[in-house]
């Protein structure tokens, strides 16, 4: 059954309506330099994990925001991003407008942590001012334990969770050539670097080291559909009480 918004007939939207489709996926990301996976990747997951848990949480996919707030990456080539206040602006409006057409629980799934403080922000504004009800999930974070279950190591960005991601979800973006292991960064707390030297970043020594084998690719973005899902039915049963 067809739940991509833009891909649905007005028709068929009022018929989801009168089925109970009141809920809706809202993949959000940005457009930022990630190792040897793509620009777009913050958006690839995000959009994939909506596919393949939509029918089972009877969601609506609303059409990706692919554009948001990068910071420390953009300097690399091909690297876009907004303002916050844009941001905001911008996320309010849209999901304000999807309430306004009955969806009355929101799940915003996002792959990028520059925004991370602006989506709070956004959930709460929204659920204040229509009592929507509304799920902001970073995937990469909710799934950390995941990576060293099947890796032995863990993550980090554009390193080999995010990667695994890709390889699940577009096999053919993925430029295994072009990687090397002096590409990981170990990026340290108490300091700030602009612009980061390298694109793949690791928030602890000797980890998130790439592995390219499509079968633990699989099984680790099933895993995380699975973790994401789960949370999600959860919730909402834990609301609908």
């Amino acid at each position: 059954m067809e739940l991509r918004w833009d891909r649905l007939n007005w028709q068929d939207f009022e018929d989801l309506q009168k089925k109970g489709y009141d809920r809706v996926i809202l993949p959000l990301g940005t457009i930022e330099a990630h190792g040897v996976i793509p620009l777009g990747t913050d958006n690839i997951i995000p959009e994939n994990i909506a596919q393949r848990i939509a029918p089972d949480i009877k969601a609506i996919i609303a059409p990706t925001v692919s554009y948001g707030v990068t910071r420390s990456l953009l300097h690399y080539p091909g690297s876009l991003s907004v303002s916050s206040p844009t941001l905001k602006a911008y996320i309010f409006e849209i999901l304000s407008s999807m309430v306004s057409k009955g969806m009355e629980k929101i799940v915003i799934i996002n792959g990028h942590g520059g925004h991370m403080d602006e989506l709070k922000q956004i959930a709460f504004e929204i659920h204040e001012k229509t009592r929507a009800k509304v799920i902001v999930i970073h995937w990469w974070i909710l799934c950390q334990d995941l990576g060293p279950e099947i890796y032995d190591t863990e993550g980090g960005h554009a390193a080999v969770d995010e990667t695994a991601a890709i390889i699940a979800s577009a096999p053919e973006t993925v430029k295994k050539d072009k990687y090397s292991l002096d590409m990981l960064y170990h990026f340290r707390q108490g300091v700030n670097v602009y612009p980061s030297p390298s694109t793949i970043i690791i928030y602890k020594e000797n980890t998130g080291a790439l592995d390219f084998d499509a079968k633990k690719a699989d099984d680790y973005f099933k895993a995380v559909c699975q973790k994401v899902k789960d949370f999600i039915l959860d919730i909402f049963e834990r609301w609908d009480k």
